[in-house]
């Protein structure tokens, strides 16, 4: 029985889907028209902290600790 929840979601290169294999098919484009470019830049500024046996994604580093 094939279960439709979303599990994850993951910004991909147009080449990471056919990396991943015709198992992977739930792929939704978005336009190039710069709509996310906002979320992008504040992606890129988000620094990983260990905790634990994973990590955490943090915004402001300062606030846990993180120079």
């Amino acid at each position: 029985m094939s279960d439709p929840r979303i599990v994850a979601i993951g910004l991909l290169t147009r080449q990471d889907p056919e990396r991943l294999g015709e198992s992977f098919r739930g792929a939704i484009p978005v336009p190039a028209d710069g709509g996310f470019d906002d979320l992008l830049r504040q992606l890129d500024q988000v620094e990983l902290a260990a905790s634990g046996r994973g990590v955490l994604l943090v915004a402001d580093p300062a606030s846990h600790g993180e120079t």
